[in-house]
């Protein structure tokens, strides 16, 4: 079974490095309390290394809303010919406003906030078919007084 498997290993790198990918997001964030959608691009350096910007905007809820932009690298870890594990980490920025005439106070006074963090977490792929992936974050969102969880499932395309 070892000589089995160590001789597929090979099998299992498919050649990526030099290809791009574009894909659809929604996940929902913890500190926010909001679901978001939004769009990612993949660009892979290596076969295993690739790198991730996305964007995400969060639902509009008591007149708070919010953006993200983020970076990220994903380190591909195979598991078979579809289905591979990512370590990620990255870098984060987003936007949160609050807006009080959404929620009828006219004493209160609109704030916008920006804030960079950093990003940690997994990630899991599996390819539908052909050029057809779906893939599920869980990442950890190191933000100064809003750290929070996130989880995101999404599909893509890449060329």
């Amino acid at each position: 079974m070892l000589i089995t498997l160590l001789s597929s290993w090979p099998a299992l790198q498919a050649q990526f490095e030099g290809t791009w990918g574009v894909g659809v997001h929604a996940g929902y964030a913890s500190v926010a309390e909001q679901p978001g959608a939004g769009v990612h691009l993949h660009y892979y350096r290596t076969n295993n290394l690739r790198f991730a910007p996305s964007f995400t905007r969060y639902l509009e809820t008591k007149g708070e809303r919010m953006w993200m932009a983020e970076a990220d690298l994903h380190y591909i870890l195979p598991l078979s010919y579809a289905a591979s594990l990512y370590p990620l980490a990255g870098i984060h920025y987003s936007n949160w406003h609050y807006d009080p005439e959404a929620t009828y106070n006219t004493t209160g006074k609109a704030l916008t906030h920006h804030r960079p963090g950093a990003n940690l977490g997994i990630g899991y792929q599996h390819d539908i078919s052909y050029r057809v992936r779906a893939n599920l974050e869980l990442k950890y969102q190191f933000i100064n007084d809003y750290s929070q969880l996130l989880i995101t499932a999404g599909f893509g395309f890449w060329f």
